[in-house]
């Protein structure tokens, strides 16, 4: 019955209306900025740096581990510029502007909005590094399918989440996993549509969608759930690589460029770090 309700309500053809999020106020200049080639990184980061909230974000942001390229955090948006360029400034500002719709207090699945948003951070960075080492498409395109992939199940989430209050439901996590498998990418197809985005983002959301940014998606997402899988002690990196390694559209010497800039040398899983200390016990 819940499931039903949760159905009906994304069915509704008002829903879109009193739930999707508000197009990001700069989103028209990043997207101007992106399509003009002469447009530094310093450019784009003077569009975020009009707001304070926004600047925090960005820094925030150029300091996880989806980006982080040196041991000295990024403490100001010169040397945020510096340090991750043109295109990796073009890509944590999509993300800054995407992440503050993404939040859901879920007391039900405390680390739901933690996860869903690392996971969408670390799909868009795989899928655009996929895009433009794989299929030589269209890496802005590419970022953010993987942050409107995580924004749609963040809207699953919130209207499960108010039904089951309307209801004095409890929500199950196999109910829960299924609305995400079969609501996110249609929900995320309505905030490229309502936001403005390329069409061709839009075409690469549906179900059953094919080509390049498709297949950019699909690894983007996948590699983004092996590396949290390994951050939080549950794999290997070698067994989520060759694991990554069986999807098509992923050879693998390209594969493993993707996942060390996706994944970062410095992390280690448990299991791994215990294999380290015996070796070095050994010699």
């Amino acid at each position: 019955a819940l499931a039903d309700a949760v159905d009906r309500a994304l069915q509704d053809r008002d829903w879109a209306t009193r739930q999707l999020p508000r197009r990001p106020q700069l989103l028209p200049q990043l997207i101007q900025t992106v399509n003009d080639e002469v447009a530094s990184a310093r450019v784009m980061a003077a569009i975020i740096g009009q707001d304070p909230v926004l600047t925090g974000n960005l820094l925030r942001i150029a300091n996880s581990p989806a980006y982080k390229v040196h041991e000295r955090p990024v403490d100001s948006l010169q040397r945020a510029v510096t340090l991750v360029g043109t295109e990796g400034v073009r890509q944590i500002i999509s993300a800054v502007l995407v992440q503050p719709v993404m939040q859901v207090q879920c007391e039900v699945f405390p680390q739901f909005s933690a996860i869903i948003w690392e996971h969408a951070l670390l799909a868009s960075r795989a899928a655009a590094d996929h895009a433009r080492t794989v299929t030589f498409g269209d890496a802005f395109a590419a970022q953010w399918l993987g942050l409107m992939q995580g924004l749609g199940a963040a809207l699953v989430m919130r209207q499960l989440l108010q039904e089951a209050q309307t209801r004095g439901e409890t929500v199950e996590p196999a109910l829960a996993l299924d609305l995400l498998e079969r609501w996110s990418l249609p929900l995320a197809q309505r905030v490229v549509a309502a936001w403005e985005l390329p069409e061709q983002v839009h075409q690469a959301l549906a179900a059953d969608a094919e080509g390049a940014l498709a297949d950019s998606l699909r690894l983007g997402s996948a590699a983004a759930a092996a590396s949290l899988l390994c951050r939080h002690g549950h794999g290997t990196q070698a067994r989520m690589l060759a694991l990554l390694e069986q999807l098509p559209s992923a050879p693998p010497h390209a594969l493993r460029g993707i996942w060390r800039r996706l994944h970062g040398r410095n992390v280690e899983t448990l299991d791994e770090a215990l294999h380290d200390a015996h070796s070095k016990a050994g010699t």
